[in-house]
């Protein structure tokens, strides 16, 4: 069972570095986002879907598998 245990702790570690890569994903956005001249309209879209890549990082950094 000691091999379950290291798939489950990788496992563990890939989520939650795929969370880590989601929320620099979703600041990178945010900060450019901030920085470019856009529509008003267009740039909303980019919070909400940079606002989805941090929500789901974070959500992914905190959960742990059972």
């Amino acid at each position: 069972m000691k091999s379950l245990k290291g798939i489950e702790e990788r496992t563990n570690i890939s989520i939650r570095l795929i969370g880590l890569v989601f929320l620099i994903l979703g600041a990178f956005v945010i900060y450019h986002t901030a920085n470019t001249p856009l529509i008003p309209q267009v740039s909303s879209i980019y919070y909400l879907i940079s606002l989805l890549f941090i929500v789901s990082g974070l959500t992914a950094l905190i959960s742990e598998l059972d």
